[in-house]
């Protein structure tokens, strides 16, 4: 065994009752004599032997002490282990220990130790600081008896111990805070509990940031809505002219209505931009990246309308191609359609529009196949939908299905405020169009403002651009205007100023033109109902100025 004196293995042999009958040669012989007890050693003191002992000796070391039982020896052997084996071996369980102590009082969370019988026998800081509980009153006692003196109210480690499962509860301590606390049992070879780990975590920061986030979220939101109007309003300024408060709600609706997929039903007179409030719609809906087909009912023969709209297959009819045509919903799968003139739509086809509607599927002319899409319904009319109804001109269950949400676009005349910024508009358009500096006249403005819009915003656009092209000097007065505008100028009353030469007073010439400002009212509007409404003043005025004036007031609407 003496490979080198550095590598010699120092032992020593005894019998079963401890006597030694061997020591090695580089033991000391007067501290190992033969015959005498193990026991005797310094320190030792007398103690059973079990299998394996480790003792000390102060002078030379540490033993390791293993009961042998075979044909070859019975007794007990005593190994000296290497100093350098021991040191090395000190310092790592020593470095260990600083590593554990360490991380276990770095943690943020609390923890708490118990072992086996739910005795408390480790603590941080952090415990204490999250709890408010001194660490005086948890090491040393249980988990029964800190329960018990209302130290805490529930205690995660005494269920452990009853069900050998992890358990986990909210608790609110002393010091205000509120915690998550879990507590998991640890096993050792026998599936024992030797130890109750208890992690305590502070959720009152937590909660306060989670207030935090709700809060900011809520802020991100009102943003999101503020920042999504002004993108609205920037569209809006590209594609509608008002300044009335009837067209602010119209397009208030068009910008509710797009963030849903229902059918939208616009309706108006012809000309007063049902087609740009369909626009602002598909502009400002989720499918704005997807196609926008648009047809004209009435514009399109009713032989083929159907074909138009739903397409057919090969050999369909006379002329179709081979391969068959792709109708309009089936092209416009995942966008939005949008149905002009609805009105005009024939009773045998509303049949087939009807379950596209309601199911989204439909058959293409002549073919066998069901075709489902996804597509938005957006249609449009001039006409009164309600009363086509009523005449059995247009069926009831489609005209239901079509007027889940609907928009009405007021006529131009109706809001007078909105004339001259779509002037000033569409003079900007032609200008820029035809490369030219063109101005309208005071009394051109007056003439417009005064008029009775027919054709609506379309037939304003078409005038404006007519006085832009005929109109040979930069300002464009009243002479290049059409001669029903003309008659405008000769039925308006004239505005009188006072001076040296007039023989009106001021209270005179405010009369007289109150009396022309109702008369006008009244034969524009009829009722003082409707002249209420339009003048923005109350029903029982109307009445007085029609009675102060000798004005006649029709009795029903006109």
């Amino acid at each position: 065994m003496n490979i080198s004196q550095d590598n010699t293995v120092k032992f020593f042999l005894s019998t079963e009752d401890g006597t030694i009958i061997y020591a090695h040669p580089m033991l000391p012989q007067e501290d190992f004599p033969v015959g005498s007890p193990i026991f005797a050693m310094p320190d030792q003191g007398e103690q059973e032997l079990d299998t394996t002992l480790v003792i000390k000796d102060e002078q030379h070391g540490v033993f390791d002490l293993y009961r042998l039982d075979n044909r070859y020896f019975k007794g007990i052997i005593g190994i000296l282990r290497k100093d350098r084996v021991r040191e090395n071996a000190i310092g790592q369980l020593e470095e260990e220990h600083r590593d554990l102590k360490a991380i276990f009082e770095s943690s943020h969370d609390g923890i708490v130790v118990a072992d086996g019988t739910g005795l408390f026998v480790r603590i941080n800081n952090s415990y204490q600081q999250i709890t408010g509980i001194a660490k005086e009153n948890i090491i040393g006692s249980t988990a029964a008896e800190i329960v018990k003196k209302g130290i805490v109210s529930d205690s995660g480690t005494l269920e452990v111990l009853k069900t050998g499962q992890p358990y986990t509860i909210h608790q609110t301590f002393r010091s205000g805070r509120q915690s998550v606390v879990t507590s998991t049992p640890i096993f050792d070879e026998n599936n024992n509990i030797f130890r109750v780990v208890t992690n305590v975590r502070d959720m009152t920061e937590i909660n306060r940031l989670r207030e935090e986030l709700a809060q900011s979220k809520e802020k991100l939101d009102e943003y999101t809505k503020i920042l999504e109007t002004l993108t609205a309003e920037q569209k809006l300024a590209h594609s509608l002219v008002f300044r009335s408060r009837k067209m602010s709600i119209v397009t208030d609706a068009a910008l509710k209505f797009a963030k849903v997929d229902a059918p939208l039903l616009i309706g108006g007179e012809s000309g007063v931009g049902k087609e740009v409030i369909a626009d602002l719609v598909y502009k400002n809906s989720s499918r704005s990246n997807a196609r926008f087909l648009k047809i004209n009912c009435g514009a399109i023969p009713e032989n083929l309308l159907e074909s138009e709209l739903f397409g057919y297959v090969g050999g369909a009819f006379t002329g179709a191609k081979r391969d068959g045509v792709a109708g309009l919903f089936e092209t416009a799968h995942g966008g939005t359609v949008l149905l002009d003139e609805i009105g005009e739509l024939p009773l045998a086809l509303q049949v087939k529009l009807l379950r596209f509607v309601q199911q989204r599927e439909f058959y293409r002319v002549g073919g066998k196949k069901l075709i489902q899409v996804d597509v938005r319904i957006i249609a449009a009319t001039n006409r009164d939908l309600q009363e086509m109804v009523s005449q059995k001109l247009f069926r009831s269950d489609l005209f239901y299905r079509l007027n889940v949400l609907k928009i009405t676009i007021p006529p131009l005349r109706e809001r007078a405020e909105d004339i001259i910024p779509l002037a000033n508009f569409f003079l900007e358009k032609y200008n820029k169009k035809y490369s030219l500096k063109k101005r309208i006249s005071g009394e051109v403005y007056r003439i417009l403002t005064n008029y009775t819009w027919v054709g609506n915003v379309r037939e304003l656009e078409n005038l404006v651009e007519r006085l832009v092209v005929i109109c040979e000097r930069d300002e464009i007065t009243g002479e290049y205007l059409p001669e029903e505008l003309r008659k405008t100028v000769a039925g308006a009353p004239p505005v009188i100023i006072p001076g040296e030469s007039s023989q009106k007073t001021y209270k005179e010439a405010k009369e007289e033109f109150e009396k022309e400002f109702f008369r006008q009212a009244i034969a524009k509007y009829k009722t003082s109902r409707r002249v209420a409404e339009q003048l923005a003043v109350d029903h029982s005025t109307v009445v007085k100025k029609a009675a102060k004036y000798e004005l006649s007031l029709s009795q029903k609407p006109g």
